[in-house]
């Protein structure tokens, strides 16, 4: 591999790949868990007696935690060193979600998974800086995709196990098996609790930790959180009493926080996002992260449905399977490409592509194109999430890239929780599942249009 450096000491650039390595094993994790939650959902709000959309709620909280985990990793790895951040923040995701292995209730399961999607958080962030530490400006692309793009391998391993459990025609009986769903959660809390000893040993530090002094003045913009806060809260609950909008109301305390917290974040730490001319290149990165997550979201949660209202429902997890697995390819092949030519493009095409074949999924009728079209989805999409991660960092100079990154994360996330609530919703007023994919377009048409806006108009910081 070339093009790595370490940015922290100059060691040799085997410390760095190894670094890299451990980052994608985190990934990997992250995507296994995403996915595992989809294959899984059936079968635990059966046994916890939980209606659809409560158990929605209750599955909802992993993406509440991830806004606030990337608030607090991203402004943590900035303050003590990536390194510590990132250990803790794989230990959090491992024993949240062994707790979601035992959970017996509605309350027990919505802890369980915010405080798993908390770690998880937490992580994203110190990932996009660690990318952006040790590569080279012109490997940027390749770097963040070799260690995102464990991701989908993560979600294939548990599509191909969902598939192999569907009982479809094209699964040959003995490859078939049966597996409880407490099992999947075993293996995602134990692999992380191995990792995090992992990491503590053979991870380099890649930036100093800047050890701010504390003091009142530096705390007391984070009490705007409170008004803000409740002005969200009550914006929301109002909303959620709105017809079609209940599955708002269960989580409009934790969602209203949430954003009160995000804005008190934006105005404390307004020198690192907002100075030294970052200000456009933070806002146009807030806009392309947004509507990429509620995408990204929407195809998660609604690809098996869009797949078995054609008439294919034992096929659907092969689709989930193509989709993550197509990811990987787009997700290298887009790194490859933004590193020869830049972000503009590569990342504009990805997504004038990831509409193309929206449009064409939702009006195939038969298997192959409905497989091979899901597989476009894949490819386009996460080719253009994944190369975004690794430019997103390079904004921000290295002593405060965690707090830009941890801003893009959580809006990304904030897109995350949109994106169920969007395809819900349109469910929920009859919209028919291609018309759900139809409705995923104009995200895409603002994350193009923010993509040339922030590389028209925003300077590139490192």
């Amino acid at each position: 591999m070339t093009g790595i450096v370490d940015a922290a000491s100059g060691r040799s650039a085997s410390g760095a790949r190894l670094t890299i390595a451990l980052c994608f094993g985190v990934m990997v994790i992250e995507g296994y868990d995403i996915q595992a939650l989809g294959v899984a959902a059936p079968a635990l709000g059966k046994e916890l007696g939980l209606a659809p959309a409560v158990l929605g709620q209750a599955l909802s909280a992993a993406n509440i935690g991830l806004v606030f985990g990337a608030i607090a990793g991203g402004w943590l790895a900035d303050l003590v060193g990536r390194k510590p951040v990132l250990i803790g923040a794989v230990a959090i995701f491992g024993v949240f979600t062994l707790m979601t292995m035992q959970s017996t209730s509605y309350d027990m399961l919505f802890y369980a998974r915010l405080l798993t999607g908390l770690g998880f958080g937490a992580a994203l962030p110190n990932v996009m800086a660690i990318s952006a530490d040790l590569s080279d400006p012109s490997k940027r692309g390749s770097t963040a995709a070799m260690m995102f793009c464990g991701m989908p391998v993560g979600g294939s391993s548990v599509a191909l196990l969902s598939w192999l459990q569907s009982g479809s025609t094209m699964v040959p009986p003995s490859l078939q098996v049966s597996a409880d769903w407490r099992m999947l959660f075993l293996i995602g809390g134990a692999i992380p609790l191995v990792l995090a000893p992992i990491l503590l040993v053979f991870m380099k530090e890649t930036q100093k930790p800047a050890r701010e002094p504390a003091s009142l003045a530096k705390a007391l913009p984070w009490l705007a959180a409170i008004p803000f806060g409740l002005v969200f809260w009550l914006s929301l609950r109002e909303l959620g009493a709105q017809p079609g909008f209940a599955s708002i109301a269960g989580i409009a305390p934790w969602l209203g926080g949430v954003l009160g917290i995000l804005a008190a974040y934006m105005i404390v730490h307004r020198g690192p996002l907002f100075g030294g001319n970052r200000a456009l290149a933070s806002v146009f990165l807030w806009v392309i992260f947004f509507p990429t997550l509620v995408i990204l979201y929407m195809v998660l949660n609604w690809l098996p449905t869009l797949v078995a209202a054609k008439g294919f429902p034992t096929e659907a997890s092969l689709a989930s399977l193509i989709f993550n697995a197509s990811s990987i390819f787009g997700a290298l092949i887009t790194g490859l490409f933004v590193d020869r030519f830049g972000v503009r493009w590569p990342l504009t095409l990805c997504f004038v592509g990831l509409i193309g074949v929206l449009i064409a999924l939702g009006q195939a009728t038969s298997l192959w194109p409905i497989l091979i079209l899901s597989g476009g989805v894949g490819f386009f999409l996460l080719g253009a999430n994944y190369g975004l991660y690794g430019a997103g960092a390079a904004y921000y100079p290295g002593e405060m890239r965690g707090r830009g990154s941890g801003a893009a994360v959580a809006w990304g996330r904030l897109g995350a929780v949109a994106g169920p609530l969007v395809g819900g919703l349109l469910l929920q007023s009859g919209a028919a599942p291609g018309e759900v994919v139809y409705s995923m377009i104009p995200f895409a048409v603002v994350a193009a249009v923010g993509v040339l806006l922030l590389t028209y108009l925003a300077r590139q910081q490192a």
